[in-house]
This record gives structure tokens, sequence and C-alpha cells, in this order.
């Protein structure tokens, strides 16, 4: 059995412009699918860093009022170039005793479900593409957030915490001693498709510009020794200010390559339990 590698990309939305998308995965169109995490209604300021200071901070604007993007992500979509993801509604922040907490932290549970619900339709009509994953804006999701992606059915590229962080089911308990079993016994997160609550669960390894890269290298290496998934969770946007994870990434791909890797979507990555 071979190891699956995706590329996870986070924030695709109405202040996203194609050519911003190209900067970074031009190379690889073609070659390696990439899945974008997107949101269908975005504000522009997210943890206070403004995507467009045009328009008000709290300012909600559609994925399908950016037409040139839309054109481009259909064309990406038939040709098998990218998949949608759905990372949150409108990616609200909201400060907490001096954090930012990202909105599938704090929202309610019925905000959350219909938000969910109408963000999912929204984006599956327009792309005309079906959505199985949700990514949680910064990487951030409490009870409330797990509970409504279960009834939208979607998986989760995340993973489950300490405790408490999720709804109580059946298979709970033994979720939390696989996880935190692999934890104590092999260093890191759980590598495989963690089945929880009706869906699954699958952790990424983030490409930032503070990430090491020896841990990265690493952790693939690891990945393709147990047959595990490897996913590379980054930000288009962050590639401007530092060049060298064009560098990383290069790299990770390369390795990837030669160690076997077949490269996919993130949804087919959680095929494996």
């Amino acid at each position: 059995m071979t190891s699956a590698f995706a590329i996870r990309d986070d924030d695709t939305s109405y202040f996203t412009s194609p050519d911003e998308l190209d900067a970074v995965y031009a190379p690889y169109w073609g070659k390696i699918p990439v899945s974008l995490a997107t949101v269908p209604f975005s504000v522009p300021e997210h943890r206070g860093r403004s995507f467009n200071n045009r328009y008000p901070p709290d300012a909600e604007m559609p994925l399908g009022e950016n037409k040139p993007l839309v054109e481009w992500l259909k064309e990406k979509i038939r040709l098998g170039h990218v998949e949608i993801m759905l990372h949150g509604y409108n990616h609200l922040y909201q400060q907490i005793n001096g954090r930012w907490i990202g909105e599938y932290g704090w929202k309610s549970v019925q905000q959350l479900l219909e938000e969910t619900a109408r963000g999912k339709a929204y984006l599956e009509q327009l792309l005309e593409a079906e959505i199985k994953v949700f990514v949680p804006p910064s990487n951030t999701i409490g009870k409330a957030g797990i509970r409504t992606i279960r009834h939208a059915g979607l998986n989760l590229s995340g993973i489950m915490g300490r405790g408490g962080d999720r709804p109580w089911t059946r298979d709970y308990p033994a979720a939390y001693l696989k996880r935190w079993g692999w934890r104590l016994f092999k260093g890191e997160a759980y590598p495989y498709p963690l089945a929880l609550g009706g869906v699954k669960e699958l952790r990424a390894y983030a490409l930032t510009p503070r990430a090491n890269v020896d841990d990265l290298m690493r952790s693939l290496k690891s990945c393709a020794t147990i047959q595990a998934p490897f996913i590379i969770a980054t930000h288009y946007w962050e590639f401007r200010d530092s060049p060298s994870m064009h560098e990383t990434l290069s790299m990770l791909i390369d390795q990837a390559r030669k160690t076997g890797f077949v490269f996919t979507q993130v949804s087919h990555c959680f095929n494996r339990l």
C-alpha cells in the first residue's frame, strides 16, 4: 500500500486573486492537485490583519462577487487541479481574554448550523463541486463546531485535543486512547484517519514561515515508512513574504516523489482507517 501526499492551502476567498495562487502552484498544476480551504463569505480582517483595508473589518464579501476567481476555480476544478474544502463561513475572529479565537471556537451551535449549511450549499452551487472536508479557521474548533460539521457530513482536517473538546459518543474513548496512546509512545500526533462521531479526523503538517524543515522531512519519511497520509497545511499569502517556503515545498514534493507517495486531494487521504 502506498502513502498519500496532499496540499491543503487555506484562506481562498473574495480577496484572493488567481495570480496569487498561480504564484505558488503554477509549477505543480496538472501534476499535484491542491485542496483549497475556501471561505464563502469572508470578512477582510483576520486576527487584526486586513486582506483589504478598503472594506469595513466585518464586511461579509461573497466569493461569487470575485468573478475572475470563480471562473478560474471552476476551470481548475474541471481539470482536476483543485479541490474545494469549506473553511468556515466568514472567518470572523473574536478577541477573548486577549486571544483571537476563530469563529468555530466561539459561535453558538445554532448559528454555526445555519452558517455551515448555507456556506457549503453556496460554494457547491457556485463552483459546481462537491465539498467533503472542513478546515476550521485558525485550526480552532469547539464542541459546537464539531456538532455542526458532523451534521453537515464533513470530515475534519484537524485532530482532537487533550480532552473535552469533542461531544461524547460511544466511540470517543477508543478514539481518545488511540490518539493519545500514539502521542505517548511515539511522541507525535496520531497520523492516520481517526473515526469519531460518524466522521473522520486527520492531522496535517504546517508549512509556515516558522516551520522547521528538518522536522517536516522527518515526518514525511516517517509517514512513508508507516504508510500514513501526509497533508501539508499552508497559506498562499505567506509565500509572498517568505520566499524560502517555495524551496521547502519543492523539497517535500521531491522527497515524496522519491519515496513513492501518491499525490492526491485531501479528501482522498481519509480513505484509510
